[in-house]
């Protein structure tokens, strides 16, 4: 049983010495600003594209700013023009309404007048009618009581 047991046992070879590593990679020196040339092109490219790009910015803005304040100068110029449009319609429709009242009026007078002249053409018809009628009649009677008064004298 023993035997089996040492089968599985990992153990160290004596081969290699305790403690032993590969050696450490030798660096290479430092130098200051090695390179640093080409980054610093590149930044200062950076900051003025950045500068041209705020101009630019700055100038749209202007622009646009410009733009609105125009808008906003022809909006209110025509809202007010459209409110002096709006004063003078309603009082346009205020007196056009009162000249509407008073020809109504003057309307409703003259069909009273009408209607009154209407009945007192068929009044004067009536009575015409009736005249007419009788004459005949009263013509006789008128003739026997000039007759009547002839003889009586």
């Amino acid at each position: 049983k023993s035997k089996q047991r040492g089968g599985l046992l990992q153990t160290k070879s004596k081969s290699k010495a305790k403690g032993s590593q590969t050696p450490p990679v030798p660096q290479m020196e430092y130098k200051k600003s090695a390179g640093a040339e080409g980054v610093m092109q590149m930044i200062e490219k950076l900051i003025h594209e950045a500068k041209d790009l705020e101009a630019y910015a700055i100038k749209g803005e202007s622009a646009a700013q410009a733009q609105y304040e125009t808008l906003v100068a022809d909006t209110n110029a025509s809202v007010s023009g459209l409110m002096k449009d709006i004063a003078s319609k309603t009082g346009m429709r205020a007196q056009a309404s009162k000249e509407k009242s008073e020809t109504e009026g003057d309307l409703k007078d003259t069909v009273g007048e009408l209607e009154d002249l209407g009945q007192t053409g068929a009044d004067l018809h009536a009575e015409c009618d009736y005249l007419i009628k009788n004459f005949g009649v009263r013509q006789e009677a008128r003739s026997q009581e000039i007759e009547a008064l002839q003889q009586a004298k």
